[in-house]
């Protein structure tokens, strides 16, 4: 028997599945919520919230021929909550916009809520609202929002811009295995099943982004287009320069098993999608990260202001050599920029 299309059922069937999928996660706050013309929220006083949007989009974030819609699913939602954690915040709802191809089987629309029902509960967010609508080509759009931490009526934000000089360079995890989950997705030979499943399934970093807030880092971003290109982010914004040693960057030892050291080290530079925290501190502050058990990784140095009138340039130190990164360096990773 032909299995049915989401074509053959009416769009409110289709919503009505989403919101009985849905129910469950319905917060302390939430005064109405998915199902209605808008959700509705209470908020404390003197409270600050933040919220970002992402899009995933067939054939430039996903090969259609090789699609998992539950992977999808649970990618996008976590895509776009690291975007507020790295702003400080751990999430607490998302919206979510689907648009659809008549054709798409209802198993996979099954599967790509499924995808993003998990991903909400492994995060502990809500989805209170979203669209739904026929296309041409399939794209998913996430809103996703959270409060900041605040101390003492204090907004504890982490932004691009507050990088100073002599701050430590770190990541909250090891990186790379994004990137090379991708390059081993495209080949049927290698089967790492770890390294696939970093690639396909990410974890947004929301159980420290608070934590590294409270402790008193100001300066972060999510890694989401490569170590280097968000490094220069941080690096545009704050008008500094720095320095990263290739050896102290972590990788994943099943990357450089199958790669090798260099190009495990490659992968992790211009690879994104790790959605680890890059975030730069202080000695003061990297001692009270210690003391709440964060796992970190320092890989370089803030090293001086940008000169004026040039551009700000990262030295990519690998034993004695060393490389400058800038915008116009020629990487082909940053031509996309």
């Amino acid at each position: 028997m032909p299995q049915k299309t989401i074509g053959e059922y009416s769009e409110f069937t289709l919503i009505d599945q989403i919101t009985k999928k849905f129910a469950d996660l319905k917060k302390r706050g939430t005064i109405i919520n998915i199902g209605d013309d808008g959700a509705v929220f209470s908020s404390k006083l003197h409270t600050a919230h933040v919220t970002s949007i992402d899009s995933f989009v067939e054939n430039v974030h996903w090969d259609s021929r090789k699609t998992n819609f539950y992977d999808i699913g649970w990618k996008s939602v976590n895509a776009a909550v690291s975007d507020i954690a790295a702003m400080g915040s751990k999430g607490t709802y998302i919206t979510i916009a689907c648009n659809l191809k008549n054709d798409m089987l209802h198993v996979e629309f099954i599967k790509l809520i499924n995808g993003i029902h998990d991903a909400c509960v492994k995060l502990k967010i809500s989805v209170i609202g979203g669209n739904l609508s026929n296309s041409k080509t399939t794209t998913i759009t996430v809103t996703a929002m959270g409060t900041m931490p605040t101390k003492n009526n204090h907004i504890l934000s982490m932004q691009r811009n507050k990088a100073h000089i002599g701050d430590k360079i770190i990541v909250s995890g090891q990186i790379g295995g994004a990137g090379a989950g991708f390059q081993l997705s495209k080949k049927k030979d290698i089967d790492e099943k770890k390294l696939l499943q970093i690639f396909h399934k990410p974890h947004a970093r929301t159980d420290i982004a608070e934590r590294l807030a409270y402790s008193g880092v100001q300066c972060a971003i999510d890694i989401s287009d490569g170590l280097l290109q968000d490094l220069l982010h941080i690096c545009h914004a704050s008008q500094v320069n720095a320095t990263i040693h290739r050896e102290q960057i972590p990788l994943f030892k099943e990357s450089i098993k199958i790669f090798g050291l260099l190009q495990a080290q490659e992968i992790a530079l211009t690879a994104g999608e790790d959605y680890e925290l890059l975030f730069t501190a202080n000695d003061t502050v990297i001692k009270k990260i210690k003391r709440k058990k964060i796992p970190f990784y320092i890989i370089g140095t803030i090293d001086s202001k940008k000169i004026e009138k040039k551009a700000v340039n990262i030295s990519l130190v690998n034993d004695k050599n060393i490389t400058k990164i800038t915008k116009n360096s020629g990487w082909e990773h940053f031509g996309h920029e």
